[in-house]
């Protein structure tokens, strides 16, 4: 399992899906933001998923359009989806981020911070975005502060544009700028307590 089967799953037991109703809700709900999920990829895990009895496929017909494939979930497939839930909620996956900041070292000054701040404008605006999308969000939501998964991705982006933005600030620095002369050394300072640690 994986998180394309925990959004495909999921899915179909909110309601009763064909592959394209999916991909349509897919992008209708921007899930493919957090599963990149491409057309080929949701036909695959529906092949894989309907072979492993998760999920069982009937042909229907709506009037005069073609016959179409549509999914109902199993209960093998509502145990795969509950163990995909919890393991999603409380797993801990570091951000592959963190490689590129342990490695600044690794690529010039001047193209780290252009592309640091091209990230940190699209940051900016991804956050304005939500802040709409919040804002505009029928009120009272089950969150007293607004629709939770739109409140929950603006406050990790506020996160990720603060250390964007700490990033550029030490990268800008010639004193600190200069200490960034190995793997993980932005947790340091300097190569002298490196070294002694190493010691």
């Amino acid at each position: 399992m994986n998180r394309y089967d925990l959004v495909l799953l999921g899915l179909i037991l909110e309601k009763e899906r064909s592959g394209y109703d999916i991909i349509t809700e897919i992008r209708n709900r921007e899930l493919d933001r957090w599963a990149n999920l491409s057309t080929s990829t949701v036909y695959n895990r529906l092949s894989t998923l309907e072979k492993h009895d998760n999920i069982v496929g009937h042909a229907e017909r709506d009037g005069n359009r073609p016959e179409r494939m549509v999914f109902s979930i199993t209960e093998k497939g509502r145990d795969a989806l509950r163990k995909e839930v919890l393991k999603h909620l409380t797993g801990f996956n570091d951000d592959p981020r963190t490689l590129g900041f342990a490695f600044l070292f690794g690529a010039e000054q001047k193209e780290l911070i252009r592309t640091l701040e091209a990230h940190e404008r699209r940051l900016v605006k991804e956050v304005e975005r939500l802040e709409q999308m919040i804002a505009e969000e029928p009120r009272p939501t089950l969150y007293s502060e607004g629709p939770f998964l739109n409140c929950m991705s603006r406050d990790h982006i506020l996160v990720e544009l603060k250390y964007v933005r700490a990033a550029i600030s030490i990268l800008r620095d010639p004193v600190r700028n200069a200490k960034l002369g190995g793997y993980f050394y932005i947790n340091f300072g300097s190569r002298d307590f490196v070294e002694k640690k190493e010691q």
